[in-house]
């Protein structure tokens, strides 16, 4: 008869030695961070600044699979056997739109086809092209907030990790896992948090469900262009950037390296980059 205290024993230490990465890629790099979970909270394991040959993505898509590819294969040498990876889907290829909720009396399968249904007649797609989940919108009880993307998208980038024996738990809008470094903030919890690539800013609420965006840099070319399109003040964001430039002034820092309670060094130069890729490895997971 096995023995249950045992078998828990053995779950509890898998789960402590697993490493919990957060993948984000870029159009010319991949940047990834491991953490593992000990008594004193998050501890850094390693983390990666991966180049990514030219060309390899176009408006978020991959366009050369065979040079993703090759980039996974050196990076999946230097991995463990025991890890949890979370990747960060480009926002930019990602649609969130508010869907009536379905009827009660329905049934799980039916609610799901119906959420479906409605989100692909608003994108003007049929839900075999789409790939989407739906979460409770706080705000309004009678919708459902569904997130989408193509399908083709998802395929052609889980292709790739796949041809590299790597199975993301997780693929997630990059801008939607911010809220999880909600709680770091300091001296104040900011109504948004936002995070600055060179092309784009990311943008979502410090409450969960958050709500979350994308902004072309096109559309905001500076902070304050940004602080306009969001309708928010200086004093009410926490701010992290890619890009090696002070903090404009009344705003807060959003230091994601504050989550993890032992660091390992050598630290990257500029740790603003790697905000996302940390969100992704600290955030709960959903099944």
């Amino acid at each position: 008869m096995p023995n249950s205290q045992a078998n828990d024993t053995e779950i509890v230490t898998m789960v402590i030695n697993t490493w919990q990465i957060g993948l984000e890629i870029q159009r010319e790099t991949l940047r990834a961070v491991a953490v593992q979970r000990q008594r004193q909270g998050w501890q850094l394991r390693h983390w990666w600044q991966l180049p990514v040959p030219e060309h390899t993505f176009r408006d978020g898509v991959v366009h050369s699979s065979e040079s993703l590819i090759e980039v996974l294969a050196q990076w999946r040498r230097e991995l463990p056997l025991r890890h949890q990876l979370r990747v960060a889907f480009p926002s930019q290829r990602t649609l969130q739109r508010p869907v009536p909720a379905p009827d009660n009396r329905l049934r799980e399968p039916e609610r799901e086809a119906y959420l479906a249904a409605a989100a692909a007649r608003q994108l003007q797609m049929s839900p075999a092209q789409l790939s989407w989940d739906y979460g409770i919108q706080p705000q309004d009880a009678d919708k459902r907030l569904v997130t989408a993307a193509r399908r083709s998208d998802v395929d052609a980038l889980l292709h790739c990790f796949t041809k590299q024996r790597l199975f993301p738990a997780t693929l997630t809008p990059g801008a939607s896992v911010l809220s999880a470094l909600s709680k770091f903030c300091l001296p104040d919890t900011p109504r948004l948090l936002v995070h600055r690539e060179p092309d784009h800013w990311l943008w979502a609420t410090a409450g969960e469900p958050a709500e979350w965006g994308w902004v072309d840099s096109r559309q905001a070319a500076t902070f304050a262009d940004l602080c306009l399109h969001l309708h928010a003040a200086p004093q009410e964001i926490a701010l992290s950037s890619a890009l090696p430039e002070p903090l404009p002034p009344g705003v807060q820092p959003l230091d994601a390296w504050r989550a993890l309670a032992r660091l390992q060094p050598p630290l990257p130069r500029h740790g603003g980059c790697f905000t996302v890729a940390i969100a992704l490895a600290i955030g709960r997971v959903c099944r």
